[in-house]
């Protein structure tokens, strides 16, 4: 059994237990925040798993990794989106629908199967182009959820909704801030992933380009999230029409690789 094996089951009773805690200080209100046992939680589920979602990269001779792999790197890219936003904007209200999303994703990770081993030559190049594809992922991941949220917000207030979360959530212009961070980021990964896959890919197969659905959808991708930090930029794109390009891009990418792996390793593989 290895250390990731060993340290998930702990971050997910980690997260279970700041998820109950930030419920009932934000949306039940039946205590207040204390803020050392809440820092030194949150540093102890970030340190141990992180250390669960990278050290196979770095430790393990030959990769495995797939759905639940994957999901467990979303999560803790979760957390690190959270942490780094908290440094710039007020998030307070943000941790329910966060640590629900962490809390998912984890269980889900211990339930799917491991992942498949990697097949192509494991060296620097291929698992550097390999952890920026899977960070870019994440962080597609995230934009999605943000922007989720944000659909959730903007039509709770124009309706005068009384449900707790729409009260409780960040700001929606601090939530689009977020937005765009995330997309931003995961542009910059995003590039950095097909650049390198196509140096491995002439590498290998002498190539730049491969015709694979992975690659096409990355692609298409790639081209959504551009035009959306442009738009930002050059015309001002925010608030819901944002938000639709931004679920649009992670659409493309679901569908070029989490899509197709969830279901060839959750479903296919067990018949």
């Amino acid at each position: 059994m290895d250390v990731s094996t060993l340290l998930t089951p702990l971050t997910f009773f980690i997260y279970l237990l700041l998820g109950w805690h930030f419920c009932q200080i934000r949306l039940v209100e039946h205590t207040t925040a204390r803020k050392i046992p809440e820092h030194l939680l949150l540093i102890a589920v970030y340190v141990l798993h992180g250390t669960a979602v990278l050290l196979p990269f770095i430790d393990q001779p030959q990769l495995h990794f797939g759905a639940a792999e994957s999901l467990s790197l979303t999560a803790w890219l979760s957390l690190n989106i959270y942490l780094l936003g908290k440094l710039h904007w007020k998030l307070d209200g943000l941790e329910p629908p966060l640590f629900a999303f962490i809390v998912c994703f984890i269980l889900l990770s211990i339930i799917l199967p491991t992942g498949h081993a990697i097949n192509y030559v494991q060296n620097n190049l291929s698992r550097s182009h390999f952890l920026l594809a899977m960070l870019a992922q994440g962080l597609v991941v995230n934009a999605a959820a943000v922007a989720i949220l944000m659909r959730f917000s903007d039509k709770n207030l124009h309706q005068n909704s009384k449900k707790i979360l729409a009260h409780t959530l960040p700001p929606l212009l601090t939530l689009e801030k977020l937005l765009f961070s995330c997309v931003a980021i995961g542009f910059a990964l995003l590039t950095a992933a097909l650049i390198t896959g196509s140096i491995l890919s002439e590498q290998t197969s002498g190539s730049f380009f491969s015709f694979s659905h992975k690659t096409i959808f990355a692609l298409a991708s790639w081209v959504i999230f551009g035009t959306l930090l442009i738009g930002r930029i050059n015309y001002g794109w925010r608030g819901r029409f944002a938000a639709n390009w931004a679920l649009t891009g992670f659409c493309l990418l679901f569908l070029g690789y989490i899509g197709t792996r969830i279901a060839l390793e959750a479903f296919i593989n067990k018949g």
